[in-house]
């Protein structure tokens, strides 16, 4: 009677030790995942949306639902981005939360380059992201040059913190883009031929840059390549600032 009533006692343990191991199999099993195809989606879902408002607010020419310009709609749809993305970062962060909680229950053991998402990094990094986006639209300067030395802070590893910061600038810039292309600012040519030279630098920065780690074995010089390359960028915004100031070149209308 005694072994039966401590064989009885212990069963329950023994199931919920299984069910932790199945949920931990679970959560690797989600996280080996090269593609994460359900996050792409929804990326791209937020994008479609925000540029479906910028589409549809038009420019200082003309909006394919007859907004004019400098109205009350016009500035209505244009702060309609905000609580679009603020809702997505809401069921974002809230995901990320319960993920962690589910990661420390079932004693998920972190690696070198994993974060730890909480109440707390959940609002931090995405709201140093927020100002980097913004910048990014309104000097057009890349996100990535915030991105990719915070993620780095985070200790997440230099070469996920540039494929990462990649991901994100092809949203980023495709927004200020389309956002240029409706104001009428960007001229189809030149960002053609700009958007080509970069792709094609790109392509050729990622092959050398690939090949140069694998030879050294030295992930440090993505580090030290986004340094000058942060520092290039602010000695070229200085200088054309103060060139633009010099022109006479200031504030005017949106329309």
């Amino acid at each position: 009677a005694a072994a039966a009533a401590a064989a009885a006692a212990a069963t329950p343990a023994s199931s919920t030790d299984l069910q932790s191991l199945n949920e931990l199999e679970n959560i690797q099993k989600l996280e080996a995942r090269a593609v994460q195809t359900e996050k792409i989606f929804g990326i791209g879902a937020i994008f479609i949306a925000v540029m479906a408002v910028t589409i549809l607010k038009g420019g200082k020419d003309a909006s394919p639902i007859g907004i004019i310009c400098g109205s009350a709609t016009y500035w209505l749809f244009t702060a309609a981005a905000v609580p679009i993305t603020l809702c997505a970062s809401f069921a974002v962060r809230q995901h990320l939360i319960q993920l962690g909680s589910r990661k420390e229950a079932v004693g998920f053991e972190y690696i070198k380059g994993d974060v730890r998402w909480d109440a707390w990094t959940t609002i931090k990094y995405p709201s140093i992201c927020a100002v980097a986006g913004l910048f990014a639209g309104m000097f057009g300067i890349g996100g990535g040059i915030v991105k990719g030395p915070l993620m780095v802070e985070m200790g997440i590893l230099p070469e996920v913190a540039v494929a990462t910061s990649s991901t994100m600038i092809f949203f980023t810039t495709g927004a200020a883009t389309i956002s240029f292309l409706v104001f009428g600012s960007l001229p189809i040519a030149h960002g053609a031929a700009f958007f080509s030279v970069g792709l094609a630098a790109a392509l050729m920065g990622q092959m050398v840059l690939r090949s140069t780690i694998k030879q050294l074995e030295r992930p440090s010089y993505i580090i030290y390549g986004i340094g000058l390359i942060l520092g290039f960028s602010a000695i070229m915004m200085t200088w054309s600032s103060i060139v633009s100031i010099m022109d006479g070149a200031g504030a005017h209308s949106v329309c």
